[in-house]
């Protein structure tokens, strides 16, 4: 799913930088940072170009890690593709991207994400990271995942708890890229999986209700998961 072009390890906050573009989706370039969070100072945010939203201020440090190291992710991407913006952080706590791109985050325990487009290609990314935790998905499938749903995964041929894992994931992936579109909140019961792929680490999931006039109730979303050790990448665009 990921095509690694270049990669970088220091010994520092930004631990690990990996870098490469999506490869079913060529337009879009990703960045993935491993990050040290005993290793955070608020003088990070200075020393490498991005603002400290106020938003920040009464957070603890787990937070503004995570809120760190994501921004330096898409940070990096934007200034390789000659944009000297930065994504800023809205009211609902969504994402802005400077003017002609559009993109996505997600971060989870040491490990940040982000992925960018032009706006001119179409594409209407998202993307999720978790760590593997199968009690976790056990305990609380029904909250993301109906029967049907929980069948279908059931008899996919992945480990139950990570087939649970992957649907929770592309579901925020969807989340986020149709967010921007949408305009308002919608739950996990707005999109179910029909189809699971392992062969080709595909999903499918298709909207169960209308969200806006070119996302009608019916309308199938096709997206793509990556299982690396201990966690597992999905993607919708």
């Amino acid at each position: 799913m990921l095509t690694l072009l270049a990669t970088h390890s220091q010994p520092s906050f930004f631990r690990q930088i990996n870098a490469g573009v999506v490869s079913h989706f060529p337009a879009i370039a990703y960045c993935h940072v491993v990050f040290d969070e005993p290793l955070y100072q608020d003088a990070l945010f200075g020393e490498n170009a991005i603002p400290f939203p106020a938003e920040l201020e009464k957070t603890a440090l787990k937070r503004r890690a995570e809120y760190l190291a994501v921004r330096y992710a898409a940070r990096q991407l934007l200034q390789d593709a000659g944009c000297a913006g930065y994504v800023g952080i809205a009211a609902s706590r969504a994402p802005v991207w400077p003017t002609g791109w559009r993109g996505s985050l997600s971060h989870t325990a040491s490990h940040a994400i982000a992925i960018i487009t032009p706006d001119n290609t179409g594409l209407t990314p998202g993307i999720d990271i978790e760590m593997l935790a199968p009690e976790t998905m056990r305990e609380t499938a029904d909250i993301f995942t109906d029967a049907e749903e929980q069948s279908l995964l059931a008899s996919c041929g992945i480990p139950y708890e990570t087939a649970l894992l992957i649907t929770f994931s592309v579901k925020e992936s969807v989340f986020k890229a149709l967010y921007p579109e949408v305009g308002c909140f919608f739950g996990f019961d707005a999109a179910r999986v029909c189809a699971i792929e392992p062969a080709t680490q595909c999903i499918t999931l298709e909207l169960t209700q209308s969200l806006t006039p070119m996302r009608k109730s019916g309308h199938r979303i096709r997206g793509y998961y990556l299982l690396q050790a201990d966690r597992v990448i999905t993607l919708v665009a």
